[in-house]
């Protein structure tokens, strides 16, 4: 089970820790099919194609995906801040992984079935991971940045501020008619 709620988590609404719990949930759920899925790698990649260790390197870079995964799971159950970096993470390793994966299809049919796997999956996930990042980043700004609360009654200025009165313009001389 995960850890407890970090100390200031004491103070976030009940709404927004029930979707982190859920966010972490489904990173969670997401890392524990990658694992799945690395075994699958592990198993059924040739051993070498092009280049010496062609499968323990594929199966490598998704245990550290899955470990970034995990590590986005965890910090959320916790409601803990720093989310914001293993997200951010599980973002670029999905973004390289895709172009990877396209890049390196060796037929056309591995291209395309890779392009739609990148275009329906990888793509659209680091998308929300960076949007998740983004709205922690976000509030966690709007924390430790408080906006002043105005005030409903603002103070009512003296009769000085409220209606100043301009400087009298100088007269213009003030002509006397002759004396008699």
């Amino acid at each position: 089970m995960p850890a407890a709620a970090s100390t200031g988590a004491r103070d976030i609404p009940p709404g927004v820790r029930q979707r982190a719990r859920r966010l972490a949930w489904a990173y969670l759920i997401v890392a524990a099919g990658l694992i799945v899925w690395t075994v699958f790698l592990a198993l059924s990649l040739p051993k070498e194609n092009l280049e010496h260790h062609y499968r323990l390197t594929w199966t490598g870079f998704d245990l550290i995906l899955v470990l970034a995964i995990y590590l986005t799971a965890h910090m959320a159950f916790r409601l803990d801040a720093r989310v914001v970096f293993p997200a951010t993470v599980v973002a670029t390793l999905l973004v390289a992984d895709a172009w990877f994966d396209v890049t390196t299809s060796t037929t056309a049919a591995a291209a395309t079935q890779a392009l739609i796997l990148a275009l329906a999956v990888e793509l659209p996930t680091a998308a929300f991971s960076l949007y998740v990042a983004h709205r922690v980043g976000r509030r966690v700004r709007e924390l430790a940045h408080p906006r002043p609360v105005t005030d409903p009654h603002p103070p009512v200025p003296d009769r000085a501020q409220a209606h100043p009165v301009p400087p009298a313009e100088p007269s213009a001389p003030v002509e006397l008619p002759p004396e008699q």
